[in-house]
């Protein structure tokens, strides 16, 4: 979550000064052991950039490089200042290069646990996904998420390996949505505000029985994966979840199209 709040904010710090640039995210492992690896996150951009005086003090009292190009794009320094404050939380420090009139640099590193998920991923006895990749390309999908950084990460995942994406932020757009087009598989939040991913489930049942449908959740013990079945949903996804698994599951939900579990 922390993570998340830092790019959101970095992200969109960068879109109100580059009004016809152009922005990139960058991720790295810079470093790892056995159980830890350094991972740096990079932001930049082509905008308007930031001059030297005004790096000194962009993330205690922020102000833009001039009145005229305060007025025209807002404060910022709220954002920049939660930026500072949840990386040195996370044991992380904000890094800015910039040039005024050319663009701006924000990165910082961040140490994290190795999961023992990725243990497996670099285990070679691990399991072998049945996976035909060239079948899923220029497939139709629904991505139903509300949170913006998931969606990026999931349409870029899905994009690189050919596959054509519509993103809903919330249930009620994804039920209108799976009404007016074809979607091979629609991939469902579980957990979002208004209509959850299981009551949208539910409502796609009525009138589509034969669509694939996957729950993309952060299983916790407290919920039942039964009941995700009953609601309608062919597979479950465990976030954060494994690139072969992902593509496996879809594959095997598209080509098996099996019905879900009647109450």
């Amino acid at each position: 979550l922390k993570l998340s709040q830092i790019l959101i904010n970095l992200i969109g710090n960068s879109l109100k000064f580059t009004q016809n640039g152009d922005i990139y995210v960058r991720i790295q492992k810079v470093n790892e052991n056995n159980d830890r690896t350094t991972i740096r996150f990079e932001i930049e951009d082509n905008g308007v950039g930031i001059s030297r005086k005004k790096q000194k003090i962009i993330f205690e009292t922020f102000s833009q490089a001039s009145l005229q190009i305060n007025r025209k794009f807002g404060g910022t320094g709220l954002g920049l200042s939660i930026v500072k404050n949840l990386l040195e939380l996370m044991g992380g420090k904000i890094q800015l290069e910039s040039q005024l009139g050319k663009g701006s640099k924000f990165w910082f590193e961040i140490n994290f646990a190795v999961s023992e998920e990725y243990q497996e991923i670099k285990n070679p006895n691990n399991i072998i996904y049945d996976v035909d990749y060239e079948a899923l390309e220029n497939r139709d999908i629904l991505i139903v998420e509300d949170n913006k950084i998931n969606q990026m990460i999931t349409k870029k995942i899905l994009e690189k390996n050919k596959m054509r994406c519509l993103v809903a932020d919330n249930g009620k757009d994804a039920i209108a949505l799976v009404k007016e087009h074809n979607f091979d598989v629609v991939l469902m939040d579980i957990h979002m505000p208004g209509i959850s991913g299981i009551e949208a489930t539910r409502e796609i049942r009525k009138f589509n029985k034969q669509l694939p449908i996957i729950a993309l959740t952060a299983v916790t013990i407290d919920e039942n994966l039964d009941e995700f079945y009953r609601a309608g949903f062919n597979e479950i996804i465990p976030k954060p979840f494994k690139t072969e698994e992902f593509f496996e599951k879809i594959y095997r939900s598209m080509e098996n199209k099996k019905l879900p579990v009647d109450d």
